[in-house]
Formats: C-alpha cells, sequence, structure tokens
C-alpha cells in the first residue's frame, strides 16, 4: 500500500546542503504538484465511493430488519384479528341461542299465565256475582246522594254568585255617585233595612240639604213587582222625596232606559247618572222654591204635580238621550285620533327604516371615516322610537346641518 503526505505548498522546507528555507512549490515542479494533486482527488473519490457503499449495505441492513419486525408484528396482529372474529361468531351465536330461548320461555309463560288468568276470572265470575249486584245497588245510591249533593251546592253558588254581584254592582253605583255628586253625602241604609242600599242627601253648593234619594241595586235575571212596593215602604220610612232602582232586568213591558212605576224610578246602570243628575236638579229646584216661597203650598203641589208628570218625564229623556249622543261622539272622536296617530306612527317608522338603511350604507362605503353616522344608527326602532332623548336628536341635527 503507498503511503502519501499531503503538504501545502506554501510550507516551507530547508535544504540538506545549505540549510536555506524556501516554500516547497519554488523546489518542486509544476507537473509534480498536478501529478500529485490528482492522485489525491482520485484517492478521495475511491475512499468516498467505498465509504457510500458501506454506508447503503449498512442502511438496506436496518432497513430490512425493520421491514422483518413489521411483517412479523401485522401477522401476529392477524391471528389476533382471525381470533376476536371467531370468538365474535361464536358469541353471536350464542346470543341467538339465548334470544331463542327466551322467546320459547316467554312464550310457555304466556300462555301458562293466560290459562291461569282464565281460571281465575272463571272462579272469580262464580263467586263475586252477588257481591258485585250489592255494589252496583250501593254505588248507584251514592252516586244519586252526590248528584243531589252537587245540585245543592250549585244552588247555593249561583245564589252567592248573586249576591256578590248584586254587593258589585251596589259598590259601583256608590263610587259613581261620590265622583259624580261630591257635594252630596252618600250614605249606607240603616241596619233594619233589607231592600234599600244607598241613601243620596242632595246639598247646594252652600251646603243646605235639599231632599233625599233612596238607592236600591239590583243584579237579577227577572224583574219582580215586589221590589216597588217594598222600596216604597222603605221610602216612606226615611222620608226621601225620590226611590230609585238601578236593575241589570226592567220590566217586560219597558222600551225606555228608565221609567215610573208606582212613584218609584226604576232604570238601567248605565242610565243611572242621568236619572240622578235629573232628580238631583228637581230637588235643588224644589229647594229653592221652598225658599223662595215659604208658606206657598199651592205652588208646591204644582211642582209636585211638574214632577209627576209626562211632560217632566220627557225631558228627563231629552237629557238622557243628549248625555248618549254627547257619550257617543265622544268615543267616535277618540277612535278617530287613534286612527290618525296609528297611521302617523306607521309613517315616522317607515321614515325611520328609510334613515337608517341609509346611515348603514354610508357606513359601510366610508367604514371609519363617518362616526358622527352612530348617533343615527343608535336610533331605536318600531316602538322605542317615541323615546329618542334629546341629546341625540340634538346630535343627529348638528351632524345633518343647520337646514335639518
Amino acid at each position: 500500500m503507498v503511503r502519501m503526505i499531503t503538504v501545502r505548498a506554501e510550507e516551507q522546507v530547508a535544504c540538506p546542503k545549505c540549510s536555506r528555507r524556501f516554500p516547497l512549490c519554488e523546489g518542486l515542479s509544476r507537473q509534480a504538484i498536478e501529478r500529485h494533486a490528482g492522485e489525491f482527488e482520485r484517492a478521495v473519490a475511491e475512499g468516498r465511493k467505498t465509504l457510500e457503499a458501506r454506508l447503503a449495505a449498512e442502511a438496506k441492513a436496518q432497513f430490512d430488519i425493520q421491514a422483518k419486525a413489521l411483517n412479523e408484528a401485522l401477522s401476529a396482529k392477524e391471528t389476533t384479528l382471525g381470533r376476536f372474529r371467531q370468538e365474535e361468531l361464536a358469541l353471536r351465536r350464542q346470543l341467538r341461542e339465548l334470544d331463542e330461548a327466551k322467546k320459547n320461555q316467554d312464550l310457555e309463560y304466556q300462555r301458562k299465565l293466560d290459562a291461569e288468568r282464565k281460571r281465575i276470572e272463571e272462579q272469580a265470575r262464580s263467586q263475586v256475582g252477588e257481591e258485585l249486584g250489592r255494589r252496583e245497588a250501593q254505588w248507584k245510591a251514592q252516586l244519586e246522594s252526590a248528584q243531589r249533593e252537587a245540585a245543592d251546592l250549585k244552588r247555593k253558588l249561583e245564589q252567592g254568585s248573586q249576591q256578590l254581584q248584586g254587593e258589585a254592582l251596589e259598590l259601583s253605583l256608590e263610587a259613581m255617585l261620590k265622583s259624580s255628586f261630591p257635594l252630596d253625602e252618600i250614605l249606607p241604609v240603616p241596619k233594619g233595612m233589607n231592600g234599600a242600599d244607598l241613601i243620596q242627601r242632595v246639598r247646594s253648593p252652600s251646603g243646605l240639604v235639599c231632599g233625599t234619594i233612596l238607592w236600591e241595586a239590583k243584579q237579577t235575571k227577572a224583574w219582580q213587582g215586589a221590589w216597588l212596593r217594598k222600596l216604597k215602604d222603605e221610602q216612606q220610612e226615611i222620608g226621601a222625596e225620590f226611590a230609585v232602582i238601578v236593575t241589570a232586568a226592567m220590566p217586560k213591558d219597558a222600551r225606555e232606559p228608565f221609567l215610573r212605576d208606582s212613584d218609584v224610578w226604576v232604570t238601567r246602570y248605565d242610565a243611572a247618572r242621568p236619572l240622578a243628575e235629573c232628580l238631583r236638579a228637581a230637588l235643588l229646584e224644589l229647594a229653592k222654591q221652598r225658599q223662595a216661597n215659604l208658606g206657598r203650598s199651592e205652588k208646591m203641589e204644582l211642582l209636585y204635580n211638574y214632577i209627576c208628570s209626562p211632560q217632566f218625564g220627557q225631558r228627563l229623556k231629552t237629557l238622557y238621550d243628549g248625555f248618549v249622543a254627547m257619550r257617543e261622539e265622544l268615543e267616535a272622536e277618540k277612535a278617530a285620533l287613534a286612527r290618525i296617530w296609528k297611521k302617523r306612527e306607521a309613517q315616522l317608522t317607515r321614515m325611520q327604516d328609510g334613515l337608517l338603511s341609509v346611515v348603514g350604507d354610508l357606513q359601510g362605503i366610508g367604514e371609519e371615516a363617518l362616526p358622527a353616522l352612530d348617533v343615527v344608527a343608535a336610533l331605536p326602532t318600531g316602538s322605542e322610537a317615541h323615546e329618542i332623548s334629546a341629546p341625540n336628536l340634538v346630535q343627529m341635527k348638528s351632524y345633518l346641518g343647520p337646514g335639518s
């Protein structure tokens, strides 16, 4: 084997004869240097090929070892998977066998159960026939008793309901009289009276008692003529000038909202206030005439006859008709205003939705360049549009300009 020593051309060497030092390249010819360089390159190439062959052999051996290990592991897994499949097939066969056995067992149990049930039914049918008959009679008796009790309870509930409705009508009448005539004194009747409910003592603006109106509230389904005589007796006992029955059920021949029968006024609840105003006005006028004409009983008689005359009733009806007409006109005006407000609200909503759409388009185009539009975009929509605050309106107006 040839041994080679590699040195640099600039390496200093000494002459063995004169001991002078000089670079190696000065002592060797160019041809020698090139020859040695070529030999060196060939040696390096051969070493590289030898190293690459050795590394390739080692890599192939390592790969063969790993491939063999993987093949052995795969083979083991396939063997295990095959065993698991065999076990699964065995388990499925066992499950089918168990399910079939359970179905057979359930069928046999159901047959025995049906047979036992049939036997028990036949035995029970033969043993409890008389007992069932006795219990059926007992149940019928209990049912009839319960039906009678239910009928009694229903009747009591209806009576209680009518009583509550009557009390509610009385309270409503009392509230209406107190709110309509604050100068008058509205009192409950003294204890012991079963018909009348309220006493209205009519007072003039100066506080003078001008007369008394006796009120009775009836919330029933049918009119009873006996109410007139009973209230008339209580009117005489109290000394009231007028007696009024406010009822939900008017007499059969009644065609008007109120009428006068046996010196007792009968009215519906919706006509109670106009009638009270008329009767109160009559008492005030009567007291005025009484003060102006003391000792003139004949004029008092004329005034009483006037109050009892058909003309007075006709004027009361005219006043009531005017009251009803005014109420209908008021309701019609309220409905018209409500329609106008609703229409304007819808117009405002459409205008606001259009404004918000324009603002959204501008914000989408200008992105962050138009921050003042956030005030408009933050405005509420729909029913919230009525709650826009004053600062927001000022900011929006300042953005839109002085001409907006």
